[in-house]
Formats: structure tokens, C-alpha cells, sequence
């Protein structure tokens, strides 16, 4: 056969050829399997995720700060990551197994679906699937109801079998070629992770127990935080001593507890701006009660939640301001800048300084006197308004002496020779008017006199020191060995703390009474009838000293109150009643003139008048006058009918650190008690009645002790410390007062 147009032939057949091969091409691409973009570009950020080397490298060189170089603004807010670093890697371990975790849409697996299925079922199907060779419990039982939309792989049906145990309170463990399915009451820990192993924690349905340590909230606190996200069978455990916590539950239940700890427990100063600001120019205090009543006036500090704190710090005069909220903190921030102006100069300004601590016309004399020395014509003036105060007195358990009326402090004493004059000078005359009853000082100064007067009335306006003294008056009824008072029975060992004897500084005067004299009544009634007192390291050893003697003896709290004083001021607490006392009586012998008696009453009772003084080292001067009074019915010494006054007195002065307490004693007494009885109406017999009756007579001795412990308190945030434990005191001993009721 002959072709006529072999190019045309040669043409189809390349043609027919390349055609095979595309389609061939194809088929290829048709069967090859689809890219998972989203798995790409999660590896890809996983396999370029920059490390702290290479973030280090790629940052530029920045430049130094100069040293020199001050700023009015500076961020003193604490820096991020403040939180539980365990916490935190434990949320970070479960967010990277999430990434980690293969899609159940890839790869072979199986679907389950069961409706209401007999757990039986269920474990035969899931078993055969896994090759599992198992033994079960008569006591399982369960129903089961399951549907996967999508293919479970095989590597995960086993925690899917046992998340379904689980469910029905079923648990599976390995005893040795067969794996037991149990009915599991409590769960049990498979393993314990210390705090160092949380980064080993899976996402798995198996029971573990994981050991947290709580860092900046209380373990109590956290355990009512994570209470409500653990499962029915999760338990949690309080290791206050160590603020350390116990949680028992599923694995994956343990990760979602500890990525919620991971946000709570965090420091309190993360979630806190601060800021300082340097002030120049204004008075400080002044500009932070300028800037209150300004966020007050814009409603910014009326919520608990939500406002900023200004925090004047004289030594370095700036002004620490501390909020929550960045905005807030620029705005105040802005608004000290504007503030912080100087008044116009060159005339005389009247100004208005509010004592906050001390009274006014004694500040304004300390500061006339302390410039006294500025030189001719530039000493300021001082001025006193009169104000009269009326004082009135109440029946109240517990009072403080109102301070007598301030008198114009004494003249500093001045050599002959000349001194130096002051740095301190003045351009104008400035003049100080003190008025007590608003408790302000009216300055008439130039401004740049202003300034330095205020600056110099802040530095000595400065809260007074108080000191909170706890009182406890005891009165104990000697018995058997405790016959010769405490004071012996300490020098002798007797008293037991802790099962073990107690000997301490108990200052006596049981050395007159040498090792070879002999011990008798009498010579032990003389040297150890008088004031003795002992100083304690605290308070709990003092409760301890009570309560040994309280289990041999009869311990009787007289009083027990607590009062706040004033530094270098008097108080004084008075507990009892008022008796009226026949002072003189005459007796008239005409039977028509009636007798005439003076009656004075008398404070009987517990009355304690107590003076602290507070040293630069913090050791406290206290003056104690305590006295113990009771009156007796009846009056054996004379022939007035009144009750006799019995009196135990003490008069001290004493020095005692912060803290400490002191118990005092020796104060002992003796009072016998008659007594008469018999048989009704026959011990009234004449003559023949003492064969009715009995008389008897008991003879009581006690020993008074006194403990006193000061404590000095400096600042608001002390007093608030004691005022919360006094609140918390209240509050306990209601709830016992409920529960006996």
C-alpha cells in the first residue's frame, strides 16, 4: 500500500502519541492523594518559630539609656509572666497536644455506633477489634449510647473504650495476659506526678494524681476555684501547711484544671499599673488632695473595683500612683503634669494647710519657733485664735484623758555667742494662724514662701504613735503546794509548760533566804508577800503560765480589756461600781433630833490607769497604776454602819519591748468566811440549841496577778491588722455562743 502524504501520517501519529502521554499524566494526578494545606502550614510555623537565639539576633543593636539622664514619668508596673510557672507550662503542653493531635477524618479506623447497646456488647465488639483477652466482673453493668460521625483511628479507640468504662463507673487494668474490667467505687491513681512532671501530662482518660503548688492564691482558695470543673469521681486534697494541693481525677479533667489555674494564679501586682511621677514645683500634699477630689468629682474612685491610689512620697517628692487601668493612670498622670504650677509671684497669698495628725496651734509654734533664727525682719509670725471647748464626762467603761490645753512651748535656750544665720530665709513676712476647732493653720505668705513653709509642715505633721495595750487581771484561790504564791512556785519549779518546768527573770525577794536557812511560814509570808513581776517573750507564753495554774488552782478572770492610747498620753479603764461610805456620823442624844451621816461614794472595782512612752529603739516606758477593790458587808472595826473598802494596789513603772508581755503578782490576801448551820428551829433553843447546830469558819487566800502587753502601732495599715483580729475575735466567740445556745 502506497501513502501519498507521509508527513501528514507522521503528523498523526506525534499527534496520537502526546495525547497518550497527557492522558497518562492524567490518571496519575487524578490518584495521587489531596495536600492538607492546614497540616503544611502548622508544621511550617512550628519548623520556623523563631527561638530566643535567633529573636535575638534579628533585633536591632538598641542604644543605652544614658545614666544621667532623669524623667519626670517612670513605669514602675511589674512585669508580665508574674504567674505559676508550672501552671503555665501545663496550659501550654495541652494547647501543643491539641496541634499535635491527627485529624480523625485521616487515616483508617472504625465507626461506633450504639444505641442503647448492653455494655457487654460493647466491650465484645471493641474488644475483638483490639485483640483483647479480658475478664469481667459479675458487678458490671451499663448501658451504653455512642455515635462517631467520622472514623476513629485505631490507635485512639482504646481511650475512646475506656473513656465509655468510665462513664459507667467501670475502669480496665492489666493483670498479666488479661485485662480486668472492674466496677471502680473510688478512683485509683494509676500514677503520681510530682510538680516537676506536669509536662508529662496527656490528654488521656486515665485516673492519675497530680501535685500542685499554689503560689500566690491560698490552697483553699484554689480548691473552690477548680471544685466545680472536676468530674464525679475527681477528688481534690488541701495540704494547707505547704499551700500545696492533691487532685485525683481523669488526666485530660487535670489539664483543663490546671490551664484555669494556669489564669488565677497569678501575682497580685501582674494585674497592677504603677507609675511616678516627680513633682516640682507644687506642694505634695496639696496636689494629692487636689487630684482625689478631681477623680472623685469625674466619678473614677467610687468603684472597689476600678480607680487609682495616690501615694505621696516626701523623701524623693514624687507621687506614686497605682490603678488598675492604663487609662486611668494616664489621665491622672495628666493631670498631676497640670497641676504642678507654681501660684503667681510678687504678692501675698492667704493659703489654708489642713492638719492631718497633730493640733494646729502646737505645729504652728514649733515651726515660729524652729524659724525663729532667720534674721532681722524675716521672722514669721504666729498667731493663736481662742477656742473654747466644752468638756463633758460619760459613764463608759474605758475613757482617754482629754489633752490639757496646749501652752506656748518654751523659749529655745540660746548661747551668747553669735550664731550662724539660717538657710532657710524668707522673702516676704510670712504669718501662721492656727485655729483649733477647724484643726487648720491659715498661712499669709508669698508663694515662693508658701512652698517652703507647707514643705517643712508636712515633714513634721506626721501621724501620731499609738500603742494598743492588752490587759488581763487574774485573781487565783492558793491551794496544797501553791499555799506560798506563784512567785514560790515558779522559783521552785513547780510550774509545768509543755511538760516541762518554767523558770524565767521572776524578780523576788527569795534570795534574803540563803541555801541553809531553814523554810518556815513566816519567813516565807515576809519575803514573798511583796510586788514581784516577770517579763515574757509573748503573749502565748503568758496564756500558757495562766493555764498551768489554772489546773491546779481556781483561776478567776477579773477583766480583761484592751484600749488604744497615745503616745506619752494617759488612759484609763475603770470596771466595777460605785459604794456609798458613812464618812462621819453624829449621833444626837435628844431623841427628837435625827442622827447626821456624810456619805462619799468610792470606786470599787478593777481601775487601771496606764502611760506608755515610746523610745527611738522601740522600747516602751510604761506607767501602771492598777487597782483591785472590793467592799465587804461587814464592818468589824468600828462602829459605823458602812461596808469596809478591801484595796489591793500597785504602782509601777516599767520598760518592755513591742510585744512583749509582763505579768506582775506577789499581791496576796487572806479572808476568812464564818459560817452557821444546823436543824431548823431546834438551833434556835435556848441554851439547848448549840446541840442543833455547828459553826465553821474558811479561810480563803488569793494571789492578784496582773498581765499587761503593749503593742506599738506606727501605721494605718498596723491598726487595720489589729482592728481585723479584734473583728475576728468577735465573730468566733458568737458562732461559740450560738452553738451553746
Amino acid at each position: 500500500m502506497h501513502f501519498r502524504h507521509p508527513r501528514t501520517i507522521l503528523l498523526t501519529i506525534l499527534l496520537l502519541f502526546i495525547g497518550s502521554c497527557s492522558s497518562a499524566t492524567d490518571n496519575k494526578v487524578a490518584t495521587k492523594t489531596w495536600l492538607d494545606l492546614e497540616e503544611i502550614s502548622l508544621q511550617i510555623h512550628r519548623d520556623h518559630e523563631p527561638t530566643e537565639t535567633e529573636e535575638a539576633k534579628e533585633l536591632p543593636d538598641q542604644p543605652e539609656a544614658s545614666e544621667t539622664k532623669t524623667t519626670k514619668i517612670r513605669n514602675m508596673s511589674a512585669a508580665p509572666g508574674t504567674g505559676n510557672p508550672l501552671l503555665t507550662s501545663a496550659a501550654k503542653q495541652k494547647e501543643q497536644q491539641r496541634e499535635d493531635t491527627p485529624s480523625a477524618s485521616r487515616g483508617e479506623g472504625v465507626l461506633l455506633n450504639f444505641d442503647n447497646a448492653d455494655i457487654y456488647e460493647v466491650i465484645q465488639v471493641i474488644s475483638e477489634i483490639l485483640n483483647l483477652d479480658y475478664i469481667i466482673d459479675p458487678q458490671v453493668k451499663g448501658v451504653v449510647n455512642i455515635r462517631s460521625g467520622n472514623k476513629i483511628p485505631i490507635e485512639q479507640l482504646f481511650a475512646v473504650f475506656k473513656k465509655i468504662l468510665n462513664i459507667n463507673g467501670l475502669d480496665i487494668r492489666q493483670e498479666g495476659e488479661y485485662d480486668y474490667i472492674f466496677a471502680a467505687n473510688k478512683p485509683t491513681a494509676q500514677i503520681i506526678y510530682s510538680p516537676e512532671q506536669i509536662r508529662l501530662l496527656k490528654d488521656s482518660p486515665r485516673i492519675v494524681m497530680q501535685v500542685v503548688p499554689i503560689m500566690h492564691l491560698s490552697s483553699a482558695e484554689a480548691i473552690k476555684l477548680i471544685k466545680p470543673y472536676l468530674s464525679e469521681r475527681g477528688s481534690v486534697e488541701n495540704l494547707s501547711s505547704m499551700n500545696t494541693i492533691f487532685i485525683c481525677d481523669f488526666e485530660s479533667k487535670i489539664i483543663d484544671v490546671l490551664t484555669i489555674l494556669a489564669q488565677l494564679d497569678i501575682s497580685p501586682l501582674s494585674a497592677l499599673k504603677i507609675r511616678l511621677v516627680k513633682v516640682e514645683k507644687a506642694p505634695l500634699f496639696d496636689l494629692r488632695d487636689e487630684l482625689i477630689e478631681i477623680l472623685s468629682a469625674m466619678q473614677i474612685n467610687q468603684k472597689d473595683y476600678q480607680g487609682v491610689t495616690a501615694l505621696p512620697l516626701e523623701r524623693i517628692n514624687s507621687m506614686l500612683l497605682v490603678s488598675n487601668n492604663e487609662q486611668l493612670l494616664d489621665s491622672a498622670t495628666l493631670w498631676l503634669t497640670e497641676l504642678d504650677i507654681l501660684p503667681e509671684e510678687g504678692r501675698d497669698n492667704i493659703y489654708i494647710y489642713n492638719v492631718r495628725n497633730s493640733v494646729a496651734s502646737e505645729l504652728a509654734a514649733l515651726v515660729t519657733d524652729l524659724l525663729s533664727e532667720n534674721g532681722a525682719g524675716n521672722k514669721p509670725a504666729v498667731a493663736k485664735k481662742a477656742v473654747t471647748r466644752r468638756s463633758s464626762s460619760t459613764n463608759t467603761s474605758a475613757t482617754t484623758p482629754a489633752a490639757a490645753p496646749a501652752s506656748p512651748p518654751p523659749s529655745p535656750i540660746r548661747s551668747n555667742t553669735s550664731a550662724p544665720e539660717s538657710s532657710m530665709r524668707f522673702t516676704g513676712e510670712p504669718m501662721l494662724i492656727a485655729d483649733d476647732s477647724r484643726n487648720v493653720i491659715i498661712l499669709r505668705a508669698l508663694p515662693t514662701d508658701y512652698n517652703r513653709l507647707v514643705k517643712l509642715l508636712e515633714r513634721l505633721d506626721n501621724m501620731p504613735r499609738q500603742v494598743l495595750i492588752e490587759v488581763l487581771v487574774a485573781e487565783v484561790t492558793l491551794s496544797n503546794d501553791w499555799e506560798f504564791g506563784v512567785e514560790w512556785s515558779m522559783n521552785d519549779q513547780r510550774l509545768k509548760i509543755n511538760n516541762s518546768s518554767y523558770t524565767n527573770n521572776y524578780t523576788s525577794n527569795l534570795s534574803q533566804i540563803g541555801n541553809g536557812a531553814d523554810i518556815t511560814h513566816s519567813n516565807l509570808l515576809t519575803t514573798a508577800s511583796g510586788f514581784t513581776y516577770s517579763v515574757l517573750n509573748s503573749t502565748g507564753e503568758a496564756i500558757g503560765i495562766l493555764n498551768s495554774i489554772a489546773s491546779d488552782n481556781d483561776l478567776s478572770i477579773l477583766s480583761s480589756p484592751q484600749i488604744m492610747v497615745l503616745n506619752n498620753e494617759s488612759a484609763m479603764v475603770k470596771v466595777g461600781q460605785e459604794v456609798p461610805i458613812t464618812t462621819t456620823q453624829t449621833v444626837s442624844d435628844d431623841p427628837n433630833v435625827n442622827d447626821v451621816r456624810t456619805v462619799q461614794y468610792r470606786d470599787t472595782g478593777v481601775i487601771l490607769h496606764v502611760s506608755p512612752r515610746i523610745n527611738y529603739n522601740g522600747m516602751i516606758i510604761v506607767d501602771v497604776e492598777q487597782t483591785v477593790s472590793e467592799a465587804q458587808e461587814q464592818n468589824t472595826t468600828s462602829d459605823i454602819k458602812s461596808p469596809i473598802i478591801i484595796t489591793r494596789e500597785l504602782k509601777t513603772k516599767l520598760a518592755v519591748k513591742d510585744g512583749q508581755s509582763i505579768l506582775m503578782g506577789g499581791m496576796l490576801s487572806n479572808k476568812t468566811d464564818s459560817g452557821e448551820s444546823g436543824i431548823p428551829l431546834l438551833k434556835d433553843i435556848p441554851l439547848l440549841g448549840w446541840l442543833f447546830k455547828s459553826k465553821s469558819e474558811t479561810t480563803r487566800k488569793t494571789e492578784l496577778l496582773v498581765m499587761i502587753t503593749p503593742y506599738v502601732i506606727e501605721s494605718e495599715d498596723v491598726l487595720d491588722q489589729y482592728a481585723q483580729r479584734f473583728k475576728e475575735k468577735v465573730t468566733d466567740l458568737k458562732t461559740k455562743l450560738q452553738k451553746t445556745n
